[in-house]
C-alpha cells in the first residue's frame, strides 16, 4: 500500500489520482483472485454502512450490501422517504430537516454512507431543478461529515461503475493502454440519466486508452468532463473524438459501451413523453452484428439493465463478445476494495 485511503471520500473519479485508484483497483484483483476465501473476512468487523436510496438498485444494492458484509460489518438500507431528510438548501415545512443536521447525526451512527441520487421528483424531499444538483448534494453531505461518503451514482457520475468497467477491460484486453473504448449513445424507449456514462470515457482516458463518444447531435455529455477526458487523453498521448458518425466511430475498437442518455441536462417529468419521441428519431443507433465486424473484435459492455433489442441486438447481447456479467460481477469487488480501502487500517490490508 502506497496511500492511506482511510476516510476518504469517492464522489468522482477524477477526484483521485490514478495512483489511488490503482490501488483500490489492485485490491479488487487480490479479493477476486482470493475467490470464497475473500467472502468471509472480518476486517471491517463492527463498522456500519449506511446505504441510502432516492432511486431503486439491482447491482448497486446488492453488490454494496455483499461487500460490506463479506468484509465482516453492517448493513443499514433505507429508502430517502424513511428519513426526515430535505436535501434542497430553502427551508422545508417544519417536518423535514435539513441536510446538515441530517449529516451530522448520521456522522455519529455510522462509519461510512452510500448515496444514490439522480432524478428525484417533488415526493422525494424535493426538487433538483439544475444539472449537478445531485451531486451538489453529496459533495455537501461530505463535507458535513468525517465518515467517508461514497456516489452509488448521481446525475454527474458513477465512479465504482467506471472502476467495474476499467476491471472487466484489463481482465479482457490484457494491457489497455493504447486500446480504443467508444462510448455511444444508443436509442432505448427508457431514456436514462448521464452518470454512467460519463464515467467510462474518463476512466478509459486515465488509464490511456483511445476514447471515442459518439452521438446523434443534440446529445452532447457534460463539456467540462468531457473536456477531463480529453485531458487525461492528452496526457498519456492518446486520442479523444466526439463523433456524430456511428460507423465511423466504431472503427477498430477494442470494446463498444452502446448506453443511452437524455438529451437535455434536465428534463422535467412533464417533457419525459416528448423526450422519448425525440430519441425515437434514432433508433438505427444501436449496437448490431454488422456494426461489430467493422470493430476490432470489441468487447459488447453496458452498465445495466440494458434495452435488448433496442440499445444492442440480443445476438450481441448474448454472443461472445458480451463481457456485461463479468463486469457486474466486478462491482462486487471494487465496492469491496474501496470500503476497505476507506475504512480499514492499512496495515490491515497488507496483510491479505
Amino acid at each position: 500500500m502506497t496511500a492511506n485511503l482511510r476516510g476518504k471520500d469517492m464522489l468522482a473519479i477524477s477526484d483521485w489520482d490514478k495512483s489511488e485508484l490503482d490501488q483500490v483497483l489492485d485490491l479488487a484483483f487480490k479479493f477476486k483472485r482470493m475467490g470464497d476465501a475473500s467472502r468471509s473476512l472480518d476486517i471491517l468487523k463492527g463498522k456500519t454502512l449506511l446505504l441510502l436510496w432516492f432511486k431503486r438498485s439491482t447491482r448497486t444494492w446488492n453488490s454494496f450490501t455483499g461487500a460490506m458484509e463479506q468484509l465482516g460489518g453492517f448493513v443499514r438500507s433505507r429508502d430517502a422517504k424513511d428519513l426526515w431528510i430535505r436535501i434542497e438548501e430553502t427551508p422545508g415545512s417544519g417536518f423535514e430537516e435539513s441536510l446538515k443536521d441530517t449529516a451530522l447525526v448520521l456522522d455519529r451512527y455510522i462509519d461510512a454512507l452510500g448515496i444514490r441520487l439522480t432524478d428525484v421528483t417533488p415526493e422525494q424531499a424535493g426538487r433538483l431543478p439544475r444539472w449537478g444538483d445531485a451531486q451538489a448534494v453529496m459533495q455537501r453531505l461530505a463535507d458535513y461529515m468525517k465518515a467517508p461518503v461514497l456516489n452509488m451514482a448521481s446525475d454527474m457520475h458513477h465512479p465504482t461503475q467506471a472502476m467495474a468497467d476499467i476491471m472487466v477491460m484489463k481482465e479482457y484486453l490484457g494491457d489497455v493502454r493504447g486500446k480504443k473504448s467508444v462510448l455511444m449513445w444508443a436509442y432505448s424507449p427508457r431514456t436514462q440519466s448521464r452518470g454512467s456514462a460519463h464515467g467510462f470515457p474518463l476512466v478509459s482516458a486515465t488509464y490511456g486508452m483511445d476514447v471515442t463518444v459518439a452521438y446523434p447531435e443534440g446529445y452532447d455529455l457534460d463539456p467540462a468532463i468531457m473536456a477531463c477526458a480529453q485531458s487525461e487523453c492528452a496526457r498519456a498521448g492518446r486520442k479523444f473524438e466526439i463523433s456524430h458518425n456511428l460507423k465511423t466511430a466504431l472503427e477498430g475498437a477494442d470494446a463498444v459501451y452502446p448506453r443511452n442518455w437524455r438529451q437535455g441536462f434536465y428534463l422535467e417529468a412533464s417533457d419525459e413523453e416528448t423526450e422519448r419521441r425525440l430519441a425515437a428519431q434514432h433508433k438505427d443507433w444501436r449496437l448490431t452484428e454488422s456494426l461489430l465486424k467493422v470493430t476490432n473484435n470489441a468487447r459488447f459492455m453496458h452498465t445495466m439493465p440494458f434495452s435488448r433489442g433496442y440499445e444492442v441486438d440480443e445476438s450481441v447481447a448474448d454472443g461472445p463478445n458480451a463481457i456485461i456479467y463479468d463486469q457486474a460481477e466486478n462491482l462486487l469487488h471494487v465496492r469491496k476494495a474501496f470500503l476497505a480501502s476507506l475504512l480499514a487500517d492499512s496495515s490491515v490490508l497488507e496483510k491479505l
